[in-house]
């Protein structure tokens, strides 16, 4: 029987989930449709609707596991090398979003908000204490770098997309590593 959680559901999902990323390849984004994945995938509509609410509660599991993923690829023995803006760190963070790029060209594409409460508490625990080093205390400030290094990053990331990430990772990573402020990069 095929319930929720068990390995034939996971299965499923992750069947609908491969045929969503197979059908962005060509597809724009407004022209997807639930009937389309679902033949893609193999299933009917309602094993669609047992997963997710709509094509957005899609794209947001996704993206939950794509960064589960991405974070999972990062050597704990070089955890205090990442934290700190390193190429080293964007390098690999730009491998897993080419790898999945259809995905993230839509993703970015569709984003309804801006992005603060993805990867909020990681990204704050890094730029807080290099702005305190900085001498900048006050926290209302520090959100003013905070949400410049996102929203600059996160465009960039949509312009290297947009474009079949044409940049190689490396010369990506390094024009990344020139954009983040002074303050950050002590």
């Amino acid at each position: 029987m095929n319930v929720k959680n068990n390995q034939r559901f996971h299965d499923t999902e992750v069947r609908m989930e491969a045929a969503m990323l197979d059908i962005m390849k060509d597809t724009d984004f407004e022209k997807i449709t639930v009937k389309k994945i679902c033949e893609k995938a193999k299933v009917n509509r309602s094993t669609f609707y047992a997963h997710f609410i709509d094509i957005y509660d899609m794209l947001d599991k996704m993206e939950v596991e794509l960064r589960s993923e991405m974070l999972n690829s990062y050597s704990p023995s070089k955890k205090q090398e990442y934290q700190m803006f390193s190429e080293e760190s964007f390098i690999l963070f730009l491998k897993h979003i080419k790898k999945h790029k259809y995905f993230y060209r839509i993703n970015l594409q569709t984003r309804k908000k801006f992005p603060l409460e993805q990867g909020y508490e990681q990204l704050w625990a890094i730029i807080e204490p290099l702005c305190k080093k900085a001498g900048i205390t006050s926290n209302e400030e520090i959100m003013y770098y905070f949400v410049y290094f996102q929203a600059g990053f996160t465009m960039i990331l949509k312009r290297w997309v947009d474009t079949d990430c044409k940049e190689d990772e490396v010369q990506l990573a390094e024009i990344i590593k020139n954009c983040i402020p002074t303050v950050l990069s002590t």
